[in-house]
């Protein structure tokens, strides 16, 4: 992995891709609510096609890791559940 890379490409056992990343509040930026406290100073994000997961606190060094490491950290990650549909998923409006 090159320095200064933010963002993993996770090929699994099963072969789904995950794209895997950190996400980190601004400084001084309100907490969202609907996360739980402990997602309040940031998380690891693993998401492919069809699903997306949270882990935290965020591993140090988690860019050097390899694969297998990475998979147990996606094992281990919260389910991300979608509570309203996303733009490309609702109907086109008839206007």
């Amino acid at each position: 992995m090159l320095a200064g890379e933010t963002m993993r490409v996770l090929l699994d056992s099963t072969g789904v891709r995950w794209m895997v990343f950190e996400v980190k509040r601004p400084t001084g930026a309100e907490r969202a609510t609907y996360l739980p406290e402990e997602f309040g100073d940031g998380w690891l994000c693993f998401e492919s096609s069809t699903s997306k997961r949270r882990l935290t606190p965020i591993p140090p060094r988690w860019r050097e890791y390899g694969d297998e490491e990475l998979e147990r950290m996606l094992e281990r990650a919260r389910p991300v559940v979608r509570t309203r549909p996303l733009a490309e998923d609702r109907p086109a409006s008839d206007h």
